[in-house]
């Protein structure tokens, strides 16, 4: 019986190679698994960073793995079933490693029918909202116990899970759909709106949602309390500022109009939808907030704007996108090469002022670390590093030689496929 090392931490200067995903691995018999979680608590014992922990999660071929709050959440096709049904498990994530080689012991289990992909998890009061989407039922929401993983509901609609409580779930297409309210805990509806071709959007002030803008075609914006779906300002915008195809978005407390056609934006005060200022730019397509600018990607390079004025501040030459802001610097992707390759930015003139090289950055909320990974450089696995931005540095924190990809990161945690089937956990406390 082959033992993998999951556990080593080794600085790795000059890497260069691409992150690419490796394929994922056929699993191996449960004895393997259930060795490899006794080696990584060995391993996480003696490694040079002493609060780290790690364990193994036994899954089986074709599973997901998601983590959110102090949880591990593995989805599998269930055994024997052949109607699409899956297995959810929760795990809770230890405080320290495994002291034996047994497998960790689930929270719950839940069967849960679909024949669609999970594709995101979300917690609130009670409840753990999964995302799931198929290739012509659109996104829909399953709503499990937190307690036992029982079935609570499932709804049409992508779900947005306020800090403050409130759950808002949207559906729509070309035709239009319905942005609605719904208690976490029922699934009941508290009230819904209809919406237009184009998707609702949300505005957000110190991350909750502080309005729902709706902006259909003709020109008619209507700004909505997100607690009561009533109406708190609508206008009509005249019908030569919505000219063919426009795209929405709302930042900075101004709702943005972009033509692509003619690289013309428009900036409207959410209060009173009075415009702003206008101004072209060649190429553009959508304004996003980076700090406290907008930017506006424009093929291979981006405009930072002033979202007071609309006049330029400076351009990202090699760059085409701002990830996020902080500390006065931002995190942006470079354009062209072989992989992703992150770089900081001064947010105030754009000089660069770190190259973090080139990580495949894991999904993340804005509050959270940036943890990344990329292949290492000898003896196979993957390196786990952190971003920090606004020191302008990638800090190397792990070497997992039995990880093989598919990696997810929430708050201080890590999980990865391994080579041996199953997935691999990892923390890492500041």
């Amino acid at each position: 019986m082959t033992l993998i090392d999951l556990g080593e931490i080794r600085d790795e200067p000059g890497r260069e190679a691409s992150p690419a995903r490796p394929p994922r691995a056929v699993g191996r018999p449960l004895r393997v698994v259930l060795a490899l979680a006794f080696l990584v608590a060995t391993v996480a014992a003696s490694a040079p960073v002493p609060a780290r922990v790690a364990f193994v999660v036994p899954a089986r071929l074709g599973a997901e793995a998601f983590l959110h709050g102090d949880r591990l959440y593995v989805v599998e096709p269930a055994e024997g079933a052949s109607d699409g049904t899956v297995e959810v498990r929760a795990y809770a994530l230890p405080e320290r490693a495994p002291a034996d080689d047994a497998p960790p012991v689930p929270a719950w289990r839940s069967r849960v029918v679909t024949a669609n992909r999970f594709m995101q998890v979300q917690t609130g009061p009670g409840v753990v909202l999964f995302s799931i989407i198929g290739n012509q039922d659109g996104v829909q929401t399953i709503a499990l116990d937190a307690g036992t993983g029982r079935e609570r509901w499932r709804q049409p609609g992508d779900p947005w899970f306020d800090p403050t409580g409130i759950l808002l779930l949207q559906t729509g297409g070309e035709e239009g759909g319905v942005v609605r309210s719904v208690d976490p805990a029922s699934g009941r509806a508290l009230w819904s709106v209809p919406t237009p071709g184009r998707a609702a959007t949300y505005a957000l002030r110190d991350g909750r949602v502080d309005r729902i803008v709706l902006f259909p075609a003709e020109g008619r914006v209507e700004l909505r309390d997100p607690r009561t779906g009533v109406i708190v300002h609508a206008v009509d915008l005249p019908s030569g500022d919505v000219p063919g195809l426009v795209h929405t978005m709302v930042a900075h407390d101004l709702l943005l109009v972009v033509r692509p056609p003619t690289g013309l934006v428009t900036a409207y005060g959410l209060d009173g939808l009075r415009r702003r200022w206008e101004t072209r730019l060649p190429q553009v397509e959508y304004v996003n907030p980076c700090g406290e600018l907008l930017c506006a990607p424009r093929g291979n390079t981006f405009s930072a704007l002033d979202p007071a004025t609309g006049a330029l501040r400076w351009s990202g030459e090699r760059w085409v996108g701002v990830f996020l802001a902080r500390g006065g610097r931002l995190l942006a992707l470079s354009s062209g090469g072989v992989g992703d390759r992150w770089g900081v930015l001064d947010a105030a003139t754009g000089r660069e002022v770190a190259d973090l090289g080139i990580w495949q950055l894991m999904p993340f909320y804005v509050d959270e670390r940036l943890l990344a990974v990329r292949p290492a450089v000898a003896g196979g696995g993957l390196v786990v590093g952190e971003l920090d931005v606004a020191a302008g540095r990638a800090r190397v924190l792990d070497v997992l030689r039995g990880a093989s990809g598919d990696c997810r990161s929430h708050g201080n945690a890590v999980a990865c496929r391994l080579l041996t089937g199953g997935f691999g956990v990892w923390r890492y406390p500041r």
